[in-house]
């Protein structure tokens, strides 16, 4: 084991004995885990219109998920930093805080919006969520199949 890592040692125990003893046992290390409070949220969403639509860049993708916030949840929800990770017309994968993860869920697939441009409405659906980036790169259907098989 290296010299810089610390080993939180469990007391020894004596079966004869209930109490316990103050030197520590060299034999049986323990480790503390801590699972900590995730920042940010996941989606993998996908912008349904109702009509053929001309293609969006990333700066109107998230200018269209800030007006469905506004519409939903006012100005509180107007103020909800979004990141737009990775957007490929029509599907993009966001970021929120953690905390206001329901709040956007709801705000993206409930509310409808008509496009900039066109008569056409559009709605977001969400396709993936997850507290972790890896859980909406990747779909589990798609990374199956993707594996050579033997």
């Amino acid at each position: 084991m290296p010299a810089d890592m610390e080993v939180d040692r469990a007391p020894a125990t004596d079966e004869n004995t209930s109490h316990t003893d103050p030197s520590p046992n060299p034999t049986t290390p323990t480790f503390k885990t801590t699972v900590s409070h995730q920042p940010f949220y996941y989606f993998a969403i996908t912008l349904a219109a109702s009509a053929p639509a001309p293609a969006i860049d990333a700066a109107q993708y998230h200018a269209y998920i800030a007006l469905v916030l506004r519409q939903w949840l006012g100005a509180v929800g107007g103020a909800v930093p979004v990141d737009v990770l990775h957007y490929a017309y029509p599907q993009a994968t966001v970021r929120v805080p953690f905390d206001r993860r329901q709040a956007v869920w709801q705000a993206v697939t409930v509310t409808p919006f008509r496009l900039l441009g066109s008569d056409a409405t559009a709605s977001f659906r969400v396709l993936r969520a997850s507290a972790f980036a890896m859980g909406v790169a990747a779909g589990s259907r798609t990374t199956q199949a993707a594996l050579p098989t033997q």
